[in-house]
């Protein structure tokens, strides 16, 4: 009976340390997991707002876009970057085609960004006149439809490529009026004649947001709609899983000094001209599978939150540059 008596408790005690270690376990493997989430995140979401605006090597000249909708959400690329936030049920700045169709969350700001892949192509001759093809060498890195950006330390033009396979013939025309490219071209004349010292890049419009998630039902996630879509990509990706919430501060030099005067959100950035960095902050949540024991408050927005579901969170930021709008 002592034995008996003995061995039972030996093995209580062994299973209480078994369930211990892999309740441990669990919570460990979840809060690296919810790091790992956050980072790629967040260098993901940096490294795109770092580079939107971008205009080569000059930062202050005006961009001369020759698209057909210059000002529209998705091609306005002489604005540098965009943000909406809901409040009181409404989307203000009012969200346009295709932002307002994308199933947004109010629990996240939409954040656009406009920026080039991949890297430059150098012009291997001076251009003709401002509406002659723009010269390169053979790549495969241009395609026809292409959206692109030519600039040196003068200027930069945006325009679209409409001939047949402009990389495989080492000439790039911009032609308006070519059937079937959206969104088509105003006119042929670039702001100025580019020459060897000029570059060419693929311009890319980003759209963050939140929304339902796809691979967890009945989570949010963070999303991107990216418009064109180059090298086989995707146009909408669910990015990362488990995003609750997702807040954007413009630093917005209001005087000319080049320097942050104010940090406002999406809803009071009057100019988008004016902004010359961006703060994100993002809510993520372990899931159902991922409980705590005890309540774990956070800050977010300024403001100490107690979750009752007792899910695992953690909450990620950073601060970046706008490349082009600083000296």
């Amino acid at each position: 009976m002592i034995g008996l008596a003995l061995g039972l408790f030996v093995v209580a005690v062994m299973g209480m340390m078994y369930v211990g270690t892999r309740n441990t376990y669990s919570a460990q493997e979840s809060g690296t997991r919810l790091q790992e989430n956050g980072r790629y995140a967040v260098e993901t979401m940096a490294r795109d707002i770092r580079m939107s605006g971008f205009r080569g090597c000059q930062s202050d000249a005006a961009v001369n876009n020759t698209l057909n909708t210059p000002t529209a959400l998705l091609y306005n690329f002489g604005e540098p970057i965009w943000g909406s936030r809901n409040s009181g049920g409404a989307w203000t700045p009012a969200l346009a085609a295709p932002a307002d169709g994308l199933g947004a969350l109010p629990a996240g700001d939409v954040l656009v960004v406009r920026r080039p892949v991949g890297l430059g192509w150098a012009l291997i001759g001076e251009m003709a006149s401002t509406s002659a093809d723009l010269p390169i060498s053979a790549t495969t890195g241009f395609a026809q439809g292409d959206l692109l950006m030519v600039a040196d330390c003068g200027g930069a033009s945006v325009l679209q490529a409409t001939n047949a396979s402009p990389g495989a013939v080492g000439r790039i025309a911009h032609v308006s009026g070519a059937a079937g490219l959206v969104p088509g071209l105003s006119g042929n004349a670039l702001a100025r004649v580019y020459a060897h010292d000029a570059r060419v890049w693929r311009m890319q419009t980003l759209i963050y947001y939140l929304a339902a998630s796809l691979r967890r039902p009945g989570e949010t996630a963070l999303w991107v709609y990216a418009q064109p879509v180059y090298d086989g990509g995707s146009q909408r990706n669910e990015l990362v899983t488990g995003v609750e919430r997702l807040a954007v501060t413009f630093g917005v030099d209001t005087n000319a000094d080049l320097a942050v005067d104010r940090y406002r959100s999406a809803d009071q950035v009057g100019n988008w001209g004016q902004v010359l960095n961006a703060r994100i902050e993002l809510l993520l949540s372990g899931g159902s599978g991922s409980l705590t024991t005890r309540v774990q408050p956070y800050v977010f927005g300024g403001e100490t939150i107690s979750p009752s579901d007792g899910r695992l969170r953690s909450v990620m930021s950073t601060l970046v540059s706008l490349r082009n709008a600083l000296p």
